[in-house]
């Protein structure tokens, strides 16, 4: 695989992620740099940020639940 392949895959992967251009752009200069530290940091941290977006819509959707459970609960008493 030749670095131009390498960089685009990385690049498809980047944006498969969500990463923006700016992160993106980052990483892909570590990566061609061949700074892997660079570029595992910047990559843990936008992984942090995927977990915690995922944590918050974990408790959005516990939330919903509680709701729905609510409302059946109102429901079966009429």
């Amino acid at each position: 695989m030749t670095q131009n392949e390498l960089l685009s895959d990385w690049a498809d992967c980047l944006t498969r992620l969500d990463c923006g251009k700016d992160l993106s752009a980052q990483v892909l200069r570590a990566v061609e740099a061949r700074d892997t530290a660079q570029a595992a940091a910047l990559l843990r941290r936008h992984r942090q940020a995927l977990l915690e977006e995922l944590h918050r819509a974990g408790e959005r959707v516990d939330l919903l639940d509680f709701l729905l459970y609510t409302l059946k609960q109102h429901t079966e008493r009429m």
